[in-house]
């Protein structure tokens, strides 16, 4: 037998007698996840998921339409289920705004209606705070859906006009204009009919309980390391040039201790699997997607081994990484510091504690690179049924990389 299969051997009996402590971390991940499940669904959808969004208004001198146009913005269900308006001037504005009073300001341009009218489309300034940072992304999301439906209407408004010209039909350009607007009317203010045809999340194709689920396994996935930490330290240096010796290059002992990490992952995950899977049988709970993923009543074996498939390169990829981490911290107590802090941030940046949606547009641009952002979506493959090629490279790039940079770290040390 060669030598690199008998050191890849010994690699899986030594992480084999860690079971024990990665399954001690598998109950505890159970617990966790439905916590977070549960908490962060009444977070997100609870009656109090954020504090009233306090918005001064400052509007110009003598300006009866924009007061009007506020107020019927105001009476939007959308927008008065939780936002509150003060009419005030600039100085009070600015001064709530810097005592954290309001979580933002309009401050209405003068002639904000006639240059709606004549295309002119005068810029409402919002101020937002540094503070009271949720509230204020609300609102800053509320204003920019009202922008593109205004700009959308717009749009319609002046394509009508163009096509009028062209054909000579300029008599009839105020009767089109008119029923443009009743149209574009009768679609923007009742905005909650479209909720009626369609439901949305901030948690995207899935529900939150199985979202937060899926966050919660990857996260401690990834932290579940540190109860076998003495198994992922580096070798020593006499160990390291005997192996060198006998043929056992950094390549090598890198991939059996990917092997050895990623099966102990692979394991606990089953093992979780089965229990989750008990439950849903026990208590005949729903846990389908929303974007029609695997139902209980159509469940298969080939898509059950698809998803074993799926999830057994989702523990090698996240082993990849944790491998990755201890090689570059080389101690023990070194490899356990860094590996929380690494995960925990990286988690955050992922979408995995408050989901994406929720993120300022700057940090949602590294969501996808985030590795437990791609851990995530591959779970959500194995979960779902819905399977994605784009998702699957992800995760094989994910455990290339995180090995040869292991594998370089290793073969570097003298």
């Amino acid at each position: 037998m060669s030598i690199r299969l008998v050191f890849w051997k010994l690699e899986l009996k030594r992480a084999c007698k860690r079971l024990p402590q990665m399954f001690a971390g598998a109950i505890v991940l159970l617990f966790l996840a439905g916590a977070v499940a549960l908490l962060a669904g009444r977070a997100l959808y609870g009656d109090k998921a954020a504090g009233r969004v306090v918005v001064g208004v400052v509007l110009p001198e003598e300006d009866g339409l924009s007061k009007q146009m506020i107020s019927m913005i105001h009476s939007l269900d959308s927008v008065k289920s939780m936002c509150d308006f003060r009419y005030m001037n600039q100085a009070e504005s600015l001064e709530g705004l810097k005592n954290g009073e309001l979580s933002a300001v309009m401050d209405v341009p003068k002639g904000l209606i006639q240059g709606i009218m004549n295309g002119t489309n005068p810029s409402v300034r919002i101020l937002l705070p540094e503070g009271a940072w949720l509230e204020s992304r609300i609102f800053k999301e509320l204003t920019q859906a009202g922008a593109q439906i205004l700009g959308a209407s717009q749009a319609g408004i002046y394509g009508g006009n163009e096509l009028y010209q062209e054909l000579g039909w300029e008599e009839k350009l105020p009767g089109m204009e008119q029923d443009l607007n009743q149209i574009f009317l009768s679609y923007s203010l009742p905005r909650e009919d479209y909720f009626r045809h369609q439901k949305v999340s901030a948690t995207e194709d899935v529900n939150t309980a199985v979202f937060f689920g899926i966050s919660g396994y990857v996260l401690f996935l990834l932290l579940s390391a540190i109860p076998v930490s003495g198994y992922l330290l580096p070798f020593s240096e006499t160990i390291r040039r005997k192996l060198t010796l006998a043929g056992v290059g950094g390549f090598s002992r890198i991939t059996g201790r990917i092997a050895g990490l990623g099966s102990l992952f692979f394991m606990g995950s089953v093992a979780m699997g089965a229990t989750v899977w008990t439950l849903v049988r026990i208590f005949d709970l729903d846990v389908r997607m929303w974007s029609g993923g695997w139902q209980r009543e159509n469940f298969s074996i080939l898509a059950m081994g698809a998803g074993v498939a799926v999830l057994a390169l989702v523990c090698l990829a996240g082993a990849a990484w944790v491998v990755l981490i201890y090689q570059a911290a080389g101690n023990l107590l070194g490899g356990i510091f860094l590996l929380f802090l690494t995960v925990t941030a990286q988690h955050f940046l992922a979408g995995g504690f408050l989901p994406e949606v929720f993120l300022p547009e700057i940090l949602r641009k590294l969501t996808p690179v985030m590795p437990s952002a791609i851990l995530m979506n591959g779970v959500k493959m194995a979960v779902a049924g819905a399977f994605s090629v784009g998702a699957a490279g992800k995760l094989a790039a994910l455990l290339l990389v995180g090995f040869f940079l292991a594998a370089f770290l290793e073969t570097r040390k003298k």
